[in-house]
């Protein structure tokens, strides 16, 4: 069979690392999971990345790697199974291949079917189903829609006792199909529905990356941090950051999309026991804590909020850049200060980008640290990127 990759990790860690891994959809699920001498090896499949991120934790290693019993067939084998050999190879590698996996959720990428849905779709959703036996639902992705950038969704199947899909769907009540689901992240839970607001589980591991970069920052300036997160979707950066203690000091979460500020409450730790306040402009929740449903650039332009902020959360990724020269008044002058970013670009503009990004940040000085790392391709011209800005005094 030959060797393969896998994640070499401690027993005493094993079950979170386990974890991470499935979150990211990492593990090969056609291997086993398996003890050599003090350690758990976690076979990896063809979708981790070369090599895995630092903060993952274990050590990557070749070795021999164990079939899962043939009893656990593969999706593949259910499915050519049922269909018949050779239709696989035939279907759109974004359906066949592309899922991604949000708590008990499967979203399957699809699109319109003009002449109605083909036999194959329904079969694909059974099988998948079948090999993940921790899936809820399952929901077709049409892609995008609207001003807040949601996916579109459309509920493909339901395990109850059994998988449910087609027609059989309609009888069941609105309770059973809800698409409310919840992310289990680094021993945080954080609750969202991916119909209505945007939500990355593949960002999960730069969350904990970000997060240990800053606690290195507040050490460095000596105090605790303020946190201004314009575009905080249901809030999983500051969570990350709330569960360090005396981390930050001060946070202002913002979203344009009213669906996510019930999430907010829910997901930030001291908001939990807090009502949900019917929105106008920026509340005070606590002292600590402002949260507001508004649009960034309007947020941004208030005079109050100058000046005020240790570190700028832009995840806005196809106007990030856009909006960063309004944004960066907002950042603290008398020391330095730090903005964490994502942007899909063309990926021909990559060798501008650190030059784009100092032009930006000179308006508010003269010095700053420039540094990016592309996380993956996004189409077959572009690139997702995530970026850092450190900026110093004036």
């Amino acid at each position: 069979m030959g060797y393969m990759r896998h994640l070499s990790v401690p027993t005493d860690r094993a079950q979170e690392i386990i974890d991470k891994i499935k979150q990211l959809d990492w593990v090969s699920y056609e291997f086993r999971i398996h003890q050599k001498g003090e350690n758990l090896l976690i076979p990896l499949n063809s979708e981790a990345p070369v090599p895995l991120p630092k903060n993952i934790g274990g050590e990557e290693i070749t070795s021999e790697p164990i079939p899962m019993p043939l009893r656990k067939q593969s999706w593949k084998q259910i499915f050519e199974k049922e269909i018949g050999e050779g239709v696989l190879s035939n279907l759109d590698d974004r359906i066949s291949k592309g899922h991604e996996i949000i708590g008990d959720i499967m979203i399957q990428p699809a699109h319109r079917f003009v002449d109605g849905r083909p036999e194959y779709i329904d079969a694909l959703v059974r099988a998948k189903m079948q090999t993940h036996p921790r899936i809820r639902i399952t929901l077709f992705d049409f892609g995008v829609k609207g001003k807040f950038r949601i996916r579109d969704l459309e509920i493909a199947a339901i395990r109850i006792d059994k998988i449910i899909q087609g027609d059989a769907l309609k009888s069941l009540p609105s309770e059973i199909l809800s698409s409310e689901t919840i992310i289990k992240e680094s021993g945080l839970r954080i609750h969202l529905d991916p119909s209505k607001v945007y939500f990355s589980a593949k960002l999960g591991n730069e969350r904990i990356e970000t997060t240990e970069k800053l606690l290195e920052f507040k050490e460095e300036i000596g105090r605790p941090l303020a946190v201004c997160d314009l575009y905080c979707g249901v809030g999983p950066n500051l969570a990350h950051l709330l569960s360090h203690k005396g981390l930050t000091s001060s946070i202002l979460a913002n979203d344009l999309n009213p669906e996510c500020i019930p999430y907010l409450f829910r997901n930030l730790s001291p908001l939990k026991s807090k009502p949900v306040p019917n929105f106008e402009g920026i509340f005070h929740i606590t002292e600590d804590i402002q949260v507001a449903n508004m649009d960034a650039l309007e947020l941004a332009s208030d005079t109050n909020q100058h000046g005020c902020w240790d570190v700028l959360f832009v995840n806005l990724p196809h106007e990030s850049l856009e909006h960063l020269p309004h944004l960066i008044p907002l950042l603290r002058q008398d020391t330095p200060s730090i903005v964490r970013g994502w942007s899909i670009l063309p990926t021909d503009e990559l060798s501008t980008l650190s030059n784009r990004l100092h032009l930006i940040s000179s308006n508010r000085s003269s010095h700053s640290e420039i540094s990016f790392k592309v996380r993956k391709q996004y189409g077959a011209a572009k690139s997702m990127i995530g970026f850092w800005i450190r900026i110093e005094p004036k």
